[in-house]
């Protein structure tokens, strides 16, 4: 088989269809990747780690909602959609600060300061970019991770948004209906962009199962989610759709593969057996991810790093059908002796 560009193999695997070698995709933290530049004497990163695919998102807001009505704490920080953090002293983990929380009418929801992900500047230059990078032979990602309900029960908290949901209030149609309006809209900029593969997705499950039943999702959520992917795939039919949640996804992959999903990240090693959801699923949809993020690397030796990635390769790239990489990112408790052990077997084992 003759050597592919980035771009040919990592669409290849997300066809399900086997590469001249496995695509990678390597998520790090700020510091691991500092450090890593560092070892390896380069500022590419992309480049440095052989990695397939190069991302891109809307353009920053140009305009701040006045969110400080909502808190009155020293030290928040907001997102453009209002969330509000109070950060660690490493600016790495952070308290949440939920801006709807006490809204008790549907007029104060359709008065909050929504993001103006509808106004085309947000878009400006993403095509020319994407361009770039597909001319560098990468594949491009267009990020739209944390598509609907994460954002709706970081903003309303998820208690009361789920009580909200349960009662039928309209306050919780309101909130998911300007979501998802804003959602749809940036799916359809972004496959105008050219992106290959539009990144969706919301943590909706534990490590034990999923945060709310079938019914639930299958009535507030799974359709609001097909809305973003059809409004993509209506503007660029070929695009790839990919599908991200943490935690133990089983019970609900049959319906992300009827609502359109074609790639399913991170496959969690912890908890989604990665045999059996080969075995299962192989056949309808391509995975993305696998290595464990809360076990092997961190607490492994680099040989049993090397081993773990060689199976995961061997298991869930069987075939083809597998962007490897790490299934959230490389935090700083996993050194670097074990990072260049897991590149080494991406390098040794990942050749089809």
């Amino acid at each position: 088989m003759s050597p592919m560009t980035s771009r040919e193999r990592l669409l290849t695997a997300c066809r399900r269809q086997m590469p001249d070698r496995v695509p990678r995709d390597i998520w790090l933290e700020h510091l691991v990747a500092a450090n890593l530049r560092i070892h390896l004497d380069n500022q590419d990163l992309l480049s440095a780690l052989r990695m397939d695919v190069a991302g891109i998102s809307p353009q920053p807001s140009r305009h701040e909602g006045d969110y400080t009505r909502y808190f009155s704490r020293h030290g928040v920080t907001w997102d453009e959609w209002g969330r509000g953090r109070i950060w660690d002293n490493e600016a790495h983990y952070a308290e949440y600060l939920y801006p709807l929380q006490n809204a008790e009418t549907v007029d104060e929801i359709l008065a909050y300061p929504w993001p103006d992900l509808l106004e085309p500047y947000r878009y400006s230059g993403l095509a020319e970019m994407t361009a770039e990078y597909q001319q560098q032979g990468y594949a491009v990602l267009g990020s739209l991770a944390e598509t609907v309900f994460e954002i709706a029960w970081q903003l309303r908290s998820m208690e009361r948004l789920f009580d909200d949901i349960l009662h039928n209030d309209e306050k919780a149609a309101v909130l998911l209906e300007h979501i998802t309006e804003r959602r749809a809209a940036a799916a359809r900029a972004l496959a105008r962009a050219g992106v290959d593969v539009l990144h969706v997705g919301d943590d909706v499950a534990m490590q034990t199962g999923l945060l709310m039943s079938k019914k639930m999702w299958r009535q507030w959520f799974g359709p609001r989610l097909q809305r973003v992917i059809q409004a993509a795939k209506e503007i660029k039919p070929e695009i790839i759709i990919q599908y991200h949640s943490d935690g133990k996804i089983n019970d609900l992959v049959p319906d992300l593969i009827a609502a359109g999903v074609e790639v399913l990240n991170p496959i969690q090693p912890e908890c989604v057996d990665h045999k059996w959801i080969k075995e299962t699923y192989g056949s309808q949809i391509a995975f993305w991810g696998g290595l464990g993020v809360q076990s092997v690397l961190p607490f492994g030796t680099p040989d049993e790093v090397r081993q773990h990635t060689r199976t995961v390769i061997e298991t869930l790239g069987a075939g083809g059908g597998l962007v490897i990489g790490p299934s959230h990112v490389i935090e700083r408790d996993t050194s670097l002796a074990n990072i260049l052990a897991m590149l080494q077997a991406m390098d040794d084992y990942g050749v089809c």
